[in-house]
């Protein structure tokens, strides 16, 4: 697998060139019927800066292990994996240049689905241009897509000889924080544009209000967008969050940990928006990471 801007030569078009093109109010055209499911979000793939602080920060302080790690052809170190469960994972990729002025550290996001072909197709109809899948170096199937704000997502179908399915069972810690990525929070330049993006082509649901910002659940799961109004200078990721069925013991155990990780202790218990009681932790390179029951 290779980072998202040279993954697929040819899809780097993706949908926000395809957005343009077609122009963000126009209703997207007809198209066949889904014959592909998007159940869960499949990974964040972050920058980073000190690969020793990032390690110690996902291993020691969050309790994640290391399935395997990926090498350039000249053996130089590209991409290391943090396993949350056995289909969700947190690439790290050590490269302080590729962070932007203003602490914006995405590479890219990941969803999963069932049918890459299909998808590919259904995307094709409804006047997105998008590459054909490619079997990544993870031996997975890879669709490259980009929203209307360019943020790229890489679409993977699992495949039985991708890394995650041959490493299926291993390298899941009894003692990391959360075995599940609920959601991502992403920066939208139009959120009624990203609202139509991922609601009327992608089949996203849109939850129930909380007050706060609008949350797009994938079509097949409960995992869930957060579309965050964009700023001036926002990263495009400011936090993800991961769940936790009590956030004063989640407290309790990072805080334990937080000396001998190097990390600072995590944020008192407070009550979200959504009602949930929740704690929070900053990772070496400023992704805040939200821990709510």
């Amino acid at each position: 697998m290779k980072t998202f801007p040279r993954l697929l030569a040819g899809a780097a078009l993706g949908l926000g060139a395809a957005w343009a093109l077609r122009g963000a109010g126009a209703p997207a055209p007809a198209g066949p019927p889904r014959a592909f499911r998007i159940p869960s979000l499949y990974h964040a793939g972050f920058w980073i800066r000190d690969l020793a602080k990032t390690r110690a920060f996902y291993k020691d302080f969050l309790g994640y292990e290391e399935p395997y790690a990926l090498n350039f052809p000249d053996g130089k170190l590209q991409l290391v994996i943090m396993k949350v469960s056995e289909r969700q994972v947190i690439y790290l990729f050590p490269n302080a240049a590729k962070i932007l002025p203003n602490g914006d550290n995405l590479d890219h996001l990941g969803l999963e689905t069932d049918n890459a072909a299909a998808l590919c197709d259904y995307l094709l109809a409804k006047g997105v241009k998008v590459a054909p899948p490619k079997r990544g170096r993870i031996g997975d199937l890879l669709l490259g897509v980009r929203d209307p704000d360019g943020h790229p997502f890489e679409v993977t179908q699992f495949e039985p000889e991708g890394q995650l399915r041959r490493h299926a069972g291993l390298s899941l810690a009894a003692g990391r924080i959360s075995g599940h990525l609920r959601s991502i929070s992403i920066s939208v330049s139009d959120p009624a544009a990203s609202r139509r993006f991922y609601g009327d082509i992608l089949g996203f649901r849109e939850l129930a209000p909380d007050g706060g910002p609008v949350r797009l659940q994938v079509p097949d799961g409960t995992d869930y967008l957060v579309l965050l109004p964009a700023e001036r200078g926002a990263r495009a990721v400011p936090e993800y969050c991961l769940a936790v069925p009590d956030a004063a013991r989640a407290a309790a155990i990072l805080a334990a940990r937080s000396t001998a990780a190097g990390t600072p202790p995590p944020a008192p218990v407070t009550i979200g928006r959504d009602g949930r009681r929740q704690t929070s932790c900053v990772d070496p390179d400023g992704t805040r990471v939200v821990l709510s029951e």
